[in-house]
């Protein structure tokens, strides 16, 4: 999902795992990896030197995005974290850089309405699974533009968004699975819904819950929609 790039700025990068493989395939000429914690940070150092790329990635003990600059990196990796944190990191930065690859673990419906209310473009979305894990990937473009449709006050989110930026995420039903995965009718999103309908059907048989049977409603709509 990186796209080749002059700089990557790995944000949270723990071991630098991804800035040393974005350097040995020739995606990004540079990385700067960048971590809050000093133990993680130096681990990294470690392996970067190990992989003999020392003079291609530069360490950065820093929170979040506070120790680069704008303009610095082209490319923004954020992954393995909360929605709501990446927010926190985000806000206020994201018209610095043109392009970010990011992957929440956590309120990702949330995250992916914050992108887009600032003026973002969700280009792609992937998900893979991983030990029963699923996981989605954002590549997304900042456009340098204001909030497209301000709410309503008496609306939770504006429900439609300036078409010039040809994206799928109008529905609630895309901020909930992804309008890109939706679309494409993504395998990996089908075997995860899957499991949510087997998950919340289990959950009906022991307990009536109301927000149980809503989650599952949205779970057989986007089945349907999948075919």
């Amino acid at each position: 999902m990186v796209p080749k790039c002059d700089t990557a700025a790995d944000i949270g990068c723990d071991h630098a795992y991804v800035s040393i493989a974005l350097v040995e395939r020739g995606i990004a000429k540079r990385a700067i990896a960048c971590d809050i914690n000093v133990g993680p940070l130096k681990h990294a150092e470690e392996n970067i030197r190990a992989a003999g790329v020392e003079e291609k990635i530069e360490t950065r003990l820093c929170d979040g995005l506070s120790g680069v600059k704008a303009g610095e990196a082209d490319t923004v990796i954020i992954a393995g974290m909360g929605g709501m944190l990446m927010e926190k990191i985000l806000d206020g930065r994201l018209k610095d850089f043109p392009n970010y690859v990011l992957s929440p673990q956590l309120d990702i419906p949330h995250f992916r309405h914050f992108l887009i209310d600032h003026g973002c473009t969700i280009e792609d979305e992937q998900m893979v699974e991983e030990d029963g894990k699923f996981y989605v990937v954002m590549q997304v473009k900042c456009n340098r533009r204001e909030l497209l449709v301000k709410p309503n006050a008496h609306e939770k989110r504006p429900q439609t968004y300036d078409t010039e930026l040809k994206q799928p995420y109008r529905r609630d039903i895309d901020f909930l699975f992804g309008g890109w995965l939706l679309q494409k009718k993504d395998p990996v999103l089908k075997s995860f819904l899957d499991k949510e309908r087997a998950r919340y059907q289990d959950i009906l048989t022991k307990t009536d819950q109301t927000e149980i049977r809503e989650k599952l409603s949205y779970v057989l709509k986007a089945l349907f929609i999948m075919g």
